[in-house]
């Protein structure tokens, strides 16, 4: 054992002096960071329930939500969300799944734009699935809209047309005179393709961790009568530790007599006022 420790001496002062003969950084420099030009910001959410545009789209109940996004450092952008809707509403849906892609950027510190494509899609849906008997030809539900808009500051403008049939809406399936029981002079007069939407939204930091947002827009569905809506909503925003926040949100309408007593698409008996005045409550988790 003593023997060995001897025989060490001479390697450890060989070492010592081949170390202080390398340049200090050859030990000291960390290698280069890899840097990607790529993001993939997601969430998931549960809401009270699920607004879209001044409409429930779960019939009032609760909704999990999911979304994920593709973000590169051009401005090119893809993404993907789902979440559960009702069948009540949307005739044989239990999903929504949409998927889209743009490019966004800046035209100065505080001017920005966003150009885009959204495809909702509904695995399984169709209106040949409404209960309603005369008032079912196949018609799929899935939906393209382009959009575009610009924003300053804390506010932002959009807009947006759709390239099909505005979710599938019909002569057949929400005609004048039978597709709406709240008024029956409201309905699809032609097709619906070219609706359009027209937004202004807001979203403004008013301290640490609050955000105040709201929103006004109106949704004109082409070639109808009785179904234009304007819809907002004003709510805050708390952030929370670990990419956690929970949200309050007011929502309204104009709320015409065509969504008001919306008899089920499922079952042709159950009532539901689409577009009524309500708060949600959601919390959500971002990644």
């Amino acid at each position: 054992m003593f023997t060995f420790a001897k025989r060490s001496i001479p390697t450890a002062i060989a070492l010592l002096g081949l170390s202080l003969a390398l340049p200090a950084h050859a030990e000291e420099t960390p290698a280069p960071a890899v840097t990607s030009d790529w993001s993939f910001p997601s969430s998931v959410s549960l809401v009270s329930d699920y607004i879209f545009r001044g409409q429930s789209q779960t019939w009032g109940k609760p909704a999990v939500q999911f979304g994920v996004e593709a973000d590169h450092a051009t401005g090119l952008y893809a993404g993907f969300f789902t979440s559960n809707v009702s069948d009540h509403w949307l005739p044989g849906a239990s999903a929504e799944t949409d998927f889209y892609g743009g490019y966004r950027n800046k035209i100065a510190d505080t001017v920005g734009y966003d150009l885009g494509v959204i495809y909702y899609a509904y695995p399984g849906a169709n209106w040949n699935k409404s209960a309603f008997s005369g008032y079912n030809d196949s018609n799929s539900l899935n939906t393209a809209e382009a959009y575009v808009s610009m924003s300053y500051q804390w506010l932002s403008f959009k807009t947006g047309r759709t390239l099909t049939e505005y979710f599938g809406w019909s002569t057949n399936n929400s005609p004048v005179g039978g597709g709406f029981a709240g008024d029956s002079t409201a309905g699809v007069t032609g097709s619906t393709r070219g609706s359009y939407f027209y937004e202004l939204n807001a979203s403004y930091d008013v301290a640490e961790g609050w955000n105040l947002n709201g929103q006004i827009g109106r949704q004109v569905i082409a070639n109808a009568t009785g179904l234009d809506i304007t819809y907002y909503k004003a709510g805050v925003t708390r952030a929370l530790p670990q990419g956690w926040s929970v949200s309050l949100t007011y929502n309204g309408s104009s709320e015409p007599d065509a969504y008001k007593n919306f008899l089920s698409i499922s079952n042709t008996t159950s009532a539901s006022n689409i577009a009524k005045d309500q708060t949600v409550l959601s919390l959500s988790k971002a990644f």
